[in-house]
C-alpha cells in the first residue's frame, strides 16, 4: 500500500471500529479532544476497505466475545499495510475471556482497557505513533556533514549517545533549578539463549517487539533508548526515586503479558531491571548511565543466586 505524506501540521488520523454505536461515540469524543482526526465505524468488514482509502495513522478495533471478528480483522490489516500502520485492540477491562484470547490468539496486537476516561487509549496511541515515527526517521539516510544519528537502527530507539545527552541536560536542569530524574535500565535475560537456539534473525526481532513493548508502557514524556546488545534505558524526567518502583512495576508487568509469535513458536521476554535517580546519585552522564547498569547486573545476580538456591 502507498502511503502519502502528510503535513506536520495535519492532525494523525485514527479509523476506530466499533460495533456498538454508544461506546464507538464516547471513543471517538475521547479521541477527538486528544486532537486525534477520528473515523469511525460499526462494520468490521468496512475496516479494509477505509484502511486502503484513507490510509491511517493507526487503527483501533473493540474486541468482544463471542465472534472476535477484531482478530481476524487485525489480521487483514496487518496485510495490507505490511505492519506499517499501529494496530490496538480496546477490551472492556471486565471481559477476562477476549482480553486472554487477544493475549493468546491475537496476533501481538497491543491491548487497551477500556475506561470511562480513556486516557490510557490516548496514551498508548501516541506511544505507537512515536515509535513509528521514530523508526521512519532512523531509516532516512544521514546526509554528509551532519550529526550522526540519533536512533538505534535495528530498533529505531534512541542510542546511547543521544541517551547520554539528554541525562547531561536533565542534569544540568537539576543542577539550576532542583527537582530530580531517574534513569531505569533493563535487559532480556533469555536473549543469547534465543539467539543461539533461534538464530539471529528471530533474536533480533525479539529485541525489535521489545522496544516496542517500552515505547507503550512508558509516559510521553519518557525516552528509551537501546544502550546495549540486549540493553535497554528509560529516562524519566521529574521522576523522583520513591516513585522508580511504580514505573518499574508496570514494565514487569507489561513483559509478564507480552508474547511474540515466531514461526509458529511464541517467545515470552524475561525482564531483569535496574534503576538510579538524581540527586541521590551525582556525577557525569557516563557515570549515571554505568551506575543505572550496575544496579540492573546486581539484579541478574540476585535472580541467579536465587535460582540456585531453589536447585540445592
Amino acid at each position: 500500500m502507498r502511503r502519502r505524506h502528510k503535513k506536520s501540521d495535519q492532525p494523525l488520523t485514527v479509523l476506530v471500529v466499533e460495533p456498538r454505536a454508544g461506546d464507538l461515540e464516547r471513543t471517538r469524543v475521547v479521541l477527538g479532544e486528544a486532537g486525534f482526526r477520528v473515523v469511525p465505524v460499526t462494520r468490521f468488514d468496512a475496516a479494509a476497505p477505509l484502511l486502503e482509502a484513507i490510509q491511517p495513522d493507526a487503527v483501533v478495533l473493540a474486541a468482544q466475545a463471542p465472534d472476535y471478528a477484531a482478530v481476524s480483522v487485525a489480521r487483514r490489516l496487518r496485510q495490507l499495510s505490511r505492519g506499517a500502520i499501529p494496530l490496538l485492540y480496546l477490551v472492556d477491562p471486565a471481559d477476562r475471556e477476549t482480553y486472554r484470547f487477544c493475549l493468546e490468539k491475537g496476533l501481538c496486537v497491543d491491548i487497551v482497557p477500556r475506561s470511562g476516561s480513556g486516557e490510557e487509549l490516548v496514551l498508548r496511541l501516541r506511544a505507537q505513533l512515536r515509535l513509528k515515527a521514530s523508526v521512519r526517521r532512523s531509516m532516512v539516510p544521514e546526509q554528509e556533514g551532519s550529526p550522526a544519528a540519533l536512533h538505534d537502527p535495528l530498533t529505531g530507539l534512541y542510542n546511547r549517545a543521544f541517551l547520554l545527552e539528554l541525562i547531561a541536560l536533565e542534569i544540568r536542569r537539576g543542577e539550576r533549578f532542583g527537582g530530580g530524574f531517574s534513569l531505569v535500565t533493563g535487559s532480556l535475560e533469555d536473549f543469547r539463549a534465543v539467539r543461539k537456539e533461534s538464530g539471529r534473525v528471530v533474536a533480533e526481532r525479539l529485541l525489535v517487539y521489545s522496544a516496542v513493548v517500552f515505547g507503550q508502557t512508558v509516559r510521553e514524556a519518557d525516552v528509551v533508548a537501546r544502550v546495549g546488545e540486549d540493553e535497554f534505558a528509560v529516562l524519566l524526567p521529574g521522576t523522583p526515586a520513591e516513585n522508580v518502583p511504580d514505573v518499574m512495576a508496570r514494565v514487569s508487568e507489561r513483559f509478564a503479558l507480552a508474547r511474540l509469535q515466531v514461526d509458529g513458536r511464541v517467545l515470552r521476554p524475561s525482564l531483569a531491571l535496574g534503576a538510579v535517580s538524581y540527586p541521590d546519585l551525582v556525577g557525569s552522564p557516563v557515570q549515571f548511565l554505568g551506575a543505572a547498569q550496575q544496579a540492573l547486573r546486581r539484579t541478574r545476580e540476585e535472580r541467579r543466586g536465587s535460582a540456585m538456591g531453589l536447585l540445592v
